[in-house]
């Protein structure tokens, strides 16, 4: 694009269709490199936040005894008869700003670790006593600074531009309830309801109600020239992207076309490089071991096993 980074507005022109391409290439597929796994202490009967480094969820399954844990909407709960799935569930509830619920309603405390320069914006919006959805802009000049506003509950936390520091969101006593990471413009968490799995009590043994997550690292907003794509070897296919965009906004179609085109070709070819030697083939089939008595006949006879004559 003969752009050069060292130009302010140059730059700004440039990460204008980065992070769209980034962000475009990054929901086609889970590419090598992407997906990341981790073992969490969940306890039951509760609703969690993961941490804003994790994006989507791909699998879960019990740290225990190696039991598959299935992900599902929020609707299936409220079928008319019962869920044969309620059990080793885990439901999506989607995102959300707070990481936990706001229990003292009053004036919230934004901190920071140092003052930047030029100082960062910080917006929230959310209900009052007086009022369905306030909001109010604080410039952080000071390392902590409290609302002017006695918040019911956050909608939304947002900041003006990428930094060098997460801002940290507090109730009134101190407890952290939300963060905006650095890389990132506004405070949001993946909320899961854990209530049906695990089963077990929280203390009856160390070894229980730890999960294994795997799920799809989080994208970062690109602002740094030290920034980096989740996934590492796809800096030729962004390129790529960013120019099929940047001739889309020139309405030169053909030249996009090719350009995507080529980004694609080069995402497959990375992906079955890099997963040439392994075996991704994954059994989704019930376990035996659950399984008490054997089904009988077919269908769904197998449920009325004991009506089933002749067969």
């Amino acid at each position: 694009m003969g752009l050069q980074q060292i130009d302010t507005s140059q730059r700004a022109l440039m990460l204008k269709y980065i992070n769209p391409a980034a962000r475009e290439l990054y929901h086609i597929s889970d590419m090598a490199g992407s997906l990341s796994e981790e073992l969490f202490k969940v306890n039951a009967n509760q609703t969690i936040a993961f941490p804003t480094y994790m994006g989507q969820i791909r699998a879960i399954r019990d740290g225990y005894n190696r039991t598959q844990v299935q992900l599902s909407q929020m609707r299936p709960l409220y079928n008319q008869f019962s869920w044969e799935q309620a059990w080793r569930n885990w439901r999506v509830k989607g995102l959300h700003t707070l990481s936990t619920s706001l229990q003292n309603q009053s004036e919230l405390i934004i901190s920071i670790q140092a003052v930047e320069n030029p100082p960062i914006t910080v917006n929230i919006t959310g209900p009052t006593t007086t009022s369905s959805n306030a909001t109010e802009s604080i410039v952080m000049t000071s390392t902590t600074i409290n609302t002017q506003n006695a918040y019911l509950d956050i909608h939304s936390f947002t900041k003006n531009s990428i930094n060098a520091y997460n801002v940290i969101l507090s109730d009134i006593n101190g407890n952290q309830i939300s963060m905006i990471p650095n890389n990132q413009f506004k405070a949001q968490f993946q909320i899961i309801d854990v209530s049906l799995m695990p089963w077990y009590p929280w203390n009856n043994n160390p070894n229980l109600n730890w999960m294994e997550v795997l799920y799809k690292k989080a994208l970062p907003i690109f602002q740094n020239d030290t920034d980096e794509f989740p996934a590492i070897g796809y800096d030729d296919v962004i390129v790529n992207k960013a120019l099929q965009l940047y001739f889309e906004d020139q309405a030169n179609i053909p030249i996009a076309t090719s350009y995507y085109q080529k980004a694609n070709q080069m995402l497959a070819q990375i992906h079955e490089d890099a997963n040439r030697g392994t075996n991704d083939v994954v059994s989704l089939v019930e376990n035996p071991h659950d399984r008490i008595n054997p089904r009988t006949g077919f269908g769904r006879d197998w449920r009325y096993s004991w009506k089933i004559t002749g067969r």
